[in-house]
């Protein structure tokens, strides 16, 4: 199976005067996010399937305080390097295998999925700490430059009555060491709910809603914690999905809404104000094809 995912994320993010700082004014921007990512899965066994992704994409900031100029934001993108990033639009790899421990087959039933990978950084990462004081600096990068493990469960159930498919995910990334530069990451988890519809005529494929709470821990610079770094997320969500016959796409809006922390590319202001939106479209097919050597 082939498969693509593209994401657009819009945050309009403002917060307060930073006090003794030379930057006494209200800090206003937005922070965009494209982010492409292709994947292929192949079936070792019935029972054993392994996945390749990668990230491609740029994050781009805008400074929407045009007559001050301060060390922390500036019309800039990730694609771009800066004293303390390597730009690039390439993100992480993902490596993943995954055991199908319930099957139902094509009819109603049980689906459970466990799986378990790897997360491969890229070099477009932040190269030193975005919070040390009067330094100029980048706050976002395509990669956090740290190796991950990876442990999610998928499980699903197909019914016959509304809703005819709803289940749910659980995964775990645990960062394993700091980067090269001194950064050790945050601990992610996330937990999402997913249900959709029978096939609805007037828009020819079905309707669902989702959604999912996501917390992450406390991050570090050089053993110095990094403001922002610890968060707690819950997202909903409502989507579609449509079989094209030659593949099936599936379109989501979300609506991130911080319960605690904020969004990891500001200052760390107790004042951050946020309001974020994101869409992402997918696209999946499975191939009538078989590795001939896996079957000898």
């Amino acid at each position: 199976m082939v498969g693509a995912n593209f994401n657009y994320q819009f945050i309009d993010w403002g917060h307060d005067k930073i006090p003794n700082s030379g930057e006494e004014f209200d800090h206003l921007g937005t922070l965009s996010a494209k982010i492409f990512t292709p994947n292929i899965t192949i079936g070792i066994t019935d029972w054993w399937n392994i996945t390749f992704s990668q990230v491609f994409g740029r994050r781009v900031m805008t400074w929407d305080v045009k007559d001050n100029t301060t060390i922390h934001h500036r019309d800039e993108g990730s694609d771009t390097n800066f004293k303390n990033a390597v730009g690039g639009i390439l993100g992480d790899s993902r490596l993943m295998l995954r055991f199908l421990a319930l099957n139902a087959g094509k009819g109603p039933g049980l689906r459970l999925f466990l799986g378990g990978g790897i997360g491969i950084p890229s070099k477009n990462t932040l190269t030193s700490s975005p919070f040390l004081p009067l330094v100029e600096h980048r706050h976002f990068s395509m990669s956090e430059g740290i190796y991950k493990a990876i442990f999610e469960t998928q499980f699903f159930v197909k019914r016959t009555q509304n809703p005819v498919f709803a289940g749910g995910t659980f995964s775990i990334e645990q960062p394993l060491a700091e980067s090269k530069y001194g950064y050790d990451g945050s601990r992610l988890v996330d937990v999402s709910l997913t249900a959709y519809s029978k096939k609805i005529k007037l828009i020819n494929g079905s309707i669902g809603g989702n959604i999912m709470f996501r917390n992450t821990s406390e991050a570090y610079w050089n053993g110095t914690a990094a403001p922002n770094s610890k968060s707690t997320i819950i997202i909903p969500g409502v989507g579609a999905l449509w079989s094209l016959g030659f593949a099936t796409l599936s379109v989501n809006v979300q609506k991130p809404i911080f319960i605690d922390g904020a969004f990891s590319g500001g200052d760390g202001n107790s004042n951050g104000k946020t309001d974020t939106w994101q869409i992402s479209i997918g696209m999946r097919r499975i191939l009538d094809y078989y590795i001939q050597w896996l079957y000898w």
